[in-house]
């Protein structure tokens, strides 16, 4: 009855430590730092290269003039001065458009306009156009179709010409010409 008594009483206290409160309490996140401030580049402009000085070669003395003491042999006349020749005529600029295949470096063939390709319509067109200062095509063009290519067409071909001559890098400040040919292939 003891063992009984020591343990019901002790079993007391060991309830009265359970049924005590506990407190639980929710502790939100503290709020995330703000976000650091954007970093400023500072630009420091660099300083200009100084400039390299003119080369400005040595000054070299000439050698000294060393007079000879010798005695005059035989005088002979000095022979009558030729007229100097005529220079030759100076080339003229080319009047009217050269070819451009002679005066580009690059050169770039026009698609095929599908339409006209479909109905199998072939023939030449010849174009004269002018090149700016930047060895560019200047948008300056006169087309010349030949007698295959119905008119209803040309308008293609001219376009797909003018995409061409776009890619064009030909001496400045000409004035070209150039033949297009399309034909059909044989298949063969």
């Amino acid at each position: 009855v003891l063992i009984y008594a020591l343990a019901t009483g002790l079993a007391q206290g060991v309830v009265k430590v359970i049924q005590q409160k506990v407190e639980v309490s929710v502790i939100s996140e503290p709020p995330p730092p703000p976000p650091p401030p954007p970093k400023i580049e500072k630009v420091v402009p660099q300083a200009a290269p100084p400039k390299p000085e003119a080369y400005v070669p040595p000054v070299v003395n000439p050698p000294p003039m060393v007079q000879s003491q010798n005695a005059i042999q035989s005088v002979t006349s000095d022979p009558k001065p030729q007229p100097a020749p005529t220079p030759a005529p100076v080339a003229e600029a080319p009047k009217g458009p050269v070819s451009a295949k002679a005066n580009c470096s690059h050169l770039e063939n026009p698609e095929y306009p599908a339409k006209a390709q479909e109905d199998e319509i072939q023939g030449v067109v010849n174009v004269v156009f002018s090149v700016g200062g930047n060895g560019k095509y200047s948008g300056d063009a006169s087309f010349s179709f030949g007698g295959d290519i119905p008119p209803r067409y040309r308008s293609a071909f001219k376009a797909a010409i003018t995409s061409a001559l776009q890619g064009y890098a030909c001496q400045a400040n000409s004035q070209l010409k150039q033949e297009f040919g399309f034909k059909m292939d044989s298949g063969s």
